[in-house]
């Protein structure tokens, strides 16, 4: 399973997943134990999850992963779920830590937050 964090200073788990750039990227061994296989950062070329609000078809890097944030909004995670990315938003501030508690299941939890009605982020 391949696990991505948001991460602006990759050390730590951070929030504003819709503008995010910088990520970890983990794969899980046969052991359930997270390996990083990247440093990910997204150039200014491609779009953020902010930049395909209306948009379910341009190709992120990030599709079909799991994602692990400490904030995301109410529309985001819906919209990521079309692109088949699980997302789970949490206080943990470890990435090793969380990507643990998603795989025995007892990550802690956060809300995702409520949606704006004036359209800001």
């Amino acid at each position: 399973m391949k696990i991505a964090i948001v991460s602006q200073d990759f050390r730590t788990i951070g929030g504003k997943t819709g503008r995010a750039r910088n990520f970890l990227v983990y794969e899980t061994n046969s052991k359930g134990e997270p390996i990083l296989l990247e440093k990910l950062e997204i150039p200014e070329t491609e779009p953020t999850f902010h930049d395909l609000h209306t948009d379910d078809v341009t190709p992120h890097r990030l599709n079909g992963m799991v994602l692990i944030t400490g904030e995301a909004g109410e529309g985001l995670t819906e919209r990521l779920s079309r692109r088949g990315i699980t997302v789970y938003i949490t206080s943990e501030t470890d990435p090793k830590t969380a990507i643990k508690g998603v795989i025995d299941g007892t990550i802690p939890r956060v809300s995702p937050t409520p949606h704006k009605e004036d359209g800001s982020c």
